[in-house]
């Protein structure tokens, strides 16, 4: 009898715990999107409205009972966005499916929440930091809207808003995702989507490479071949997360399959930064599952740059335009050597240093560094980027918010490392293993470029984020609940021997 209680319970956990098979829609959604995108095919407005509507509220109906559905669609839709906008043609203002989805899965949740009864949101402390990591970029807008004029603030409050959208995201994820079930869908989801982009990237590289050196770099879904670079170096390890927790696996060892097609990825955008990003992406895996397997691989790429050779020729001939022909990096003068872009770059953030130290505190304002960065160099340069997310965080909201940024960083490398070590689900650790592994190439390549401010790229990331928090709460949770089966255990044979005291 206790044997069939206990198969019963664990076929129980098998079921709750198993794949949501209702991501197989959302995956032929993906292919869609791919193929949309990849083929450039333009639906008139008036079928594709049509098609929208009725998907859309369909997906509100199955969304009042599931919230995870129109969860999913949001997930499997949001790297298309920038090619797919979904505005319908109506070109009108925040009106598009992106905000769509948001709204859809919010309300879904809401109503099935408020119809049990139940609180509608769950605090935790990552969520104070990033609530305070956005007020800080808000309060950014409003004082130099208050310096500038009304006319900075109305300019820029739409792409506040675009920067602000992501992080909200993260929210969404942690509220919806209640079980170990929508987890592993949201999780396969963005490995299936991650593929897809690689596979459109590949084919894009395909129809380009014969063309000059610039317009042979893929941009793919973010039409800009650094930020497609960050998208890969952010996400692929996700794959080799599965890899390095179930070796024994012939699935795992399948996953390497799309691990290699997100390499492919990045080498056909030349990135140096995406490069890179990649190295310390690696090594922070390895770092996290074994101090050996990191040894080896550190081993292993400093023969790998003491001998080039061996380097993917893409690699060797992207690196190599870092110097003027006939320098090298030895070379006494470094910075009259760099080529014009590296040259460039480093003059952008030696101003960015000085627009920091004038403007500590509160920054220049949001979206007010390209205006303020010609000021600051000494080369001839336009309105440009900081090509680096920290110093522009720094330049254009101040230092504070830039810690408080940092604070983001470091607690969700904790959390996501506190998941690894406790969590006995395979799927679970090897998600905390891959961000792990995306969260170091994250901080890397944002320091040669401003990879966080594009939704299709960034979104995914504080989906992550709320995914390993809300995998944080059920783990805690559950060892919780084990810690008080012990207690009571014990009681019950204290209290079942003789001449014991239950006291």
């Amino acid at each position: 009898m206790i044997r069939s209680v206990s198969s019963r319970r664990v076929s129980a956990v098998s079921v709750a715990t198993g794949m949501d098979r209702r991501i197989w829609l959302m995956i032929g959604a993906i292919g869609l999107f791919a193929v949309l995108v990849a083929k450039e095919i333009a639906i008139p407005s008036a079928i594709l409205g049509l098609l929208a509507g009725i998907g859309l509220l369909g997906l509100f109906m199955l969304g009042v009972q599931s919230p995870e559905i129109p969860l999913y669609m949001l997930v499997a839709y949001l790297p298309f966005s920038r090619k797919l906008v979904g505005d319908f043609g109506t070109m009108a203002l925040a009106f598009n499916l992106t905000n769509i989805l948001t709204v859809w899965v919010l309300l879904a949740y809401a109503l099935k929440r408020l119809s049990q009864h139940q609180p509608l949101f769950q605090g935790t402390p990552l969520n104070r930091v990033i609530w305070l990591f956005c007020l800080l970029g808000a309060a950014s807008l409003i004082r130099a809207g208050w310096e500038y004029g009304s006319w900075y603030f109305w300019q820029l409050l739409i792409p506040l808003k675009r920067w602000v959208s992501p992080i909200f995201f993260y929210f969404l994820t942690l509220w919806v995702v209640r079980d170990r079930r929508t987890f592993k869908g949201v999780a396969v989801l963005i490995m299936v989507v991650t593929t897809a982009v690689a596979l459109m990237a590949i084919r894009e590289y395909s129809h380009v490479a014969d063309s000059s050196f610039e317009k042979s770099r893929v941009g793919g879904i973010a039409e800009h071949s650094n930020t497609l670079g960050a998208f890969f170096v952010y996400y692929m390890f996700l794959f080799l997360g599965f890899f390095l927790t179930m070796p024994s696996q012939i699935k795992s060892w399948l996953l390497l399959i799309p691990f290699a097609l997100c390499f492919r990825g990045i080498m056909v955008t030349f990135s140096r930064g995406a490069y890179l990003g990649f190295a310390a992406a690696g090594a922070t895996a390895c770092w996290f599952k074994s101090r050996w397997l990191f040894l080896v691989m550190v081993a292993l790429a400093l023969f790998a740059v003491a001998n080039p050779i061996l380097l993917p020729s893409g690699i060797r001939y992207r690196m190599g335009h870092t110097m003027k022909t006939g320098h090298s990096i030895e070379d006494e003068d470094l910075e009259q050597n760099l080529e014009k872009s590296a040259a460039t770059r480093l003059d952008i953030w030696k101003g960015a240093v000085q627009i920091i130290k004038e403007h500590p505190l509160w920054g220049v304002g949001y979206g007010a560094f390209p205006a303020y960065i010609p000021h600051y160099v000494e080369r001839r340069i336009g309105e440009m980027d900081a090509h680096n997310s920290y110093l522009l965080i720094a330049a254009e909201m101040g230092i504070p918010t830039l810690v408080v940024f940092f604070m983001v960083l470091v607690m969700m490398v904790y959390y996501t490392h506190w998941l690894y070590r406790h969590t006995d689900d395979p799927t679970l650790k090897s998600v905390a293993l891959g961000f792990l592994a995306g969260l170091g190439g994250l901080c890397v390549t944002n320091m040669f470029g401003s990879r966080m401010d594009a939704q299709e790229v960034s979104g995914y990331f504080w989906i992550l984020g709320g995914l390993v928090m809300r995998g944080v709460l059920m783990v805690r949770e559950e060892l919780r609940q084990g810690r008080v089966a012990v207690v009571k255990a014990r009681h019950l044979r204290r209290a079942s021997t003789p001449g014991t005291s239950t006291a």
